[in-house]
């Protein structure tokens, strides 16, 4: 590589959208642009009320007026389901 050469990072497709705090007080990320953050703050507070288990649980989306099923990981931090969704929960 030359000297003064600079390296630039291609673009990510799409970044996490931080989207806020949910009740938990989990900081609440959409994960891709099929999410909207209407339906990740629904899934934290969905998640939260099921018992923050693994088990699958249902989500409403305001967006769609439809119903989805999401499935968080036992920590939490990623839930996927619904048409093609991803949220991310992180410690507040």
């Amino acid at each position: 590589m030359a000297v003064g050469t600079t390296i630039t990072a291609a673009p990510a497709a799409f970044a996490d959208t931080y989207c806020g705090q949910a009740s938990s007080g989990a900081m609440v990320y959409a994960g891709n642009s099929d999410t909207s953050c209407e339906f990740a703050m629904s899934t934290a507070e969905a998640y939260w009320n099921h018992g923050n288990g693994s088990q699958p649980f249902s989500v409403y989306s305001q967006v769609t007026g439809r119903t989805y099923t999401m499935t968080c990981t036992d920590a939490g931090s990623v839930c996927q389901g619904g048409n093609n969704a991803v949220v991310y929960l992180r410690a507040g």
